[in-house]
């Protein structure tokens, strides 16, 4: 049953003093005094694990909106998403981890479906600033899939403030719609550069962590952490996340050369 239904179930209940019986009978699993149908509903939904979500039940306390679950070799990160300030960023993050949004691999050039992220290498780590993923054949960064973003995700939450997830850029300015970072602390230099799509709420330590693994001098992590699944669940019924748009940007011979640093 779902939450909606849920809801609607008991409130139908409350509608005669017959069918209250049977919802005291319920209710009334915890020996001692019976709680208010209205104290009970609200914990009983909450304590619900969600079928779609394999079983997962979804912490307290989380604000409405969309949230992506990262599964990672090194624990579980919880990120609240940003649709209102990066639009597209989340629909295609949205897309790629759910399975709904298909790609071209780069190699070979086939369509390829499925949840993207799953088991995939972080692919950069900086030891207390962020790391990356986003690369599934080369682990270099630059075996992603020619898929972008425009400009967009500048906006009050930025990474002003750590714990922040952002879309990386490629050569030109070109902001990839695939490939995307953590970060540990403030790194404000990355506003206006990156759009801004999402913050941590659960697993900073665990963000901290993979920022710290021994790396190459490339910042490939020297033993794999792996992406194990992202899945994405809503929270009291938030606004439909935006269906992704291709978009193909210019590029800037001016970013041209100052992108051949990494920032």
């Amino acid at each position: 049953m779902t939450r909606n239904q849920t809801v609607t179930s008991l409130s139908m209940m409350m509608a005669t003093p017959v069918v209250l019986v049977v919802l005291s009978t319920v209710v009334a699993i915890v020996p001692g005094a019976t709680p208010s149908v209205a104290e009970e509903i609200p914990a009983a939904v909450a304590a619900e694990p969600d079928p779609e979500l394999d079983g997962f039940t979804p912490p307290e306390g989380l604000r409405r909106g969309w949230y992506a679950r990262i599964e990672t070799s090194k624990g579980r990160i919880i990120a609240r998403l940003f649709p209102d300030q990066a639009p597209q960023s989340v629909a295609h993050f949205v897309g790629l981890a759910e399975g709904t949004l298909g790609w071209n691999d780069p190699a070979t050039g086939e369509f390829l479906e499925g949840h993207y992220y799953d088991g995939v290498p972080v692919q950069r780590a900086e030891a207390g600033q962020r790391f990356e993923i986003g690369d599934r054949t080369t682990l270099t960064g630059d075996g992603t899939p020619d898929m972008f973003v425009d400009r967009e995700g500048s906006g009050p939450r930025n990474f002003a403030d750590g714990f922040r997830l952002g879309m990386t850029r490629a050569l030109g300015g070109k902001v990839s719609a695939v490939k995307f970072f953590i970060t540990a602390g403030a790194q404000p230099f990355l506003n206006g550069r990156h759009p801004c799509f999402g913050e941590v709420v659960s697993g900073q330590d665990v963000v901290r962590a993979i920022t710290e693994v021994a790396t190459y001098s490339n910042g490939r992590p020297l033993e794999p952490v792996l992406i194990e699944k992202i899945r994405i669940f809503p929270t009291a019924n938030p606004n439909p996340i935006a269906e992704p748009k291709p978009f193909w940007p210019e590029l800037n011979r001016f970013e041209l050369r100052e992108d051949k640093r990494r920032d």
